[in-house]
């Protein structure tokens, strides 16, 4: 009897945080559908011009990276088959990652790689719930001495010194992590969607 009233308080609790987060959605989605809207016609523009897109994050945002890169690089849909988006994870090369956080440190792991596999008009997608990572400003600042538009996806921080090296900045409406970046995969794969119908619908 006190494992079936633990089990039933348990999916009460599952519950109230469901349908909190629900809540969290329906009061923001207006922002929410003007932010797939904003980085979907960044993205467009970048596919359109014959370029690429990087992503980059930690932890679970590096996670993230390699996911929505995966996205774009096969589909979404996979009814509405379409040509691969040229998408790049900053964070799958173990063996330069390691190489290079162990002789130079952290910080320019995702600069690197980028000064060094991006090219003009291409756009970076940064990851960060704090929007703090050094790893991720120091890819923001490296973006901007290129020609390179950089979209940041982070949390409710709206005090961030690198607001204004960033073209589009989506701040998921939240202060817990998870709900951040569980935002994040919802905007990601709205905007992915957004794009596929764009430019390849069938």
């Amino acid at each position: 009897m006190v494992g079936d009233r633990h089990g039933k308080n348990n999916m009460n609790e599952s519950r109230e945080r469901l349908k909190l987060r629900a809540e969290l959605i329906n009061q923001n989605l207006d922002y929410l559908v003007e932010s797939i809207n904003e980085i979907k016609e960044i993205i467009c523009k970048t596919i359109k011009s014959g370029n690429k897109i990087m992503f980059c994050g930690n932890g679970g945002s590096a996670a993230e990276s390699q996911h929505m890169a995966a996205e774009y690089c096969a589909t979404l849909n996979c009814k509405n088959f379409r040509t691969g988006i040229p998408a790049i994870a900053l964070t799958v090369d173990t063996s330069f990652i390691t190489a290079w956080t162990n002789d130079f440190g952290y910080k320019e792991v995702f600069s690197r790689q980028l000064e060094t596999l991006g090219d003009d008009g291409d756009t970076l997608i940064c990851y960060s719930t704090s929007g703090k990572s050094e790893n991720i400003l120091s890819a923001i600042q490296k973006a901007n001495t290129m020609s390179t538009k950089v979209i940041l996806f982070t949390g409710n921080n709206k005090q961030l010194e690198i607001s204004n090296l960033c073209d589009f900045i989506f701040h998921a409406p939240s202060d817990k992590t998870a709900n951040i970046q569980e935002i994040h995969t919802l905007i990601g794969h709205e905007v992915c969607l957004a794009v596929e119908e764009s430019l390849y619908k069938s």
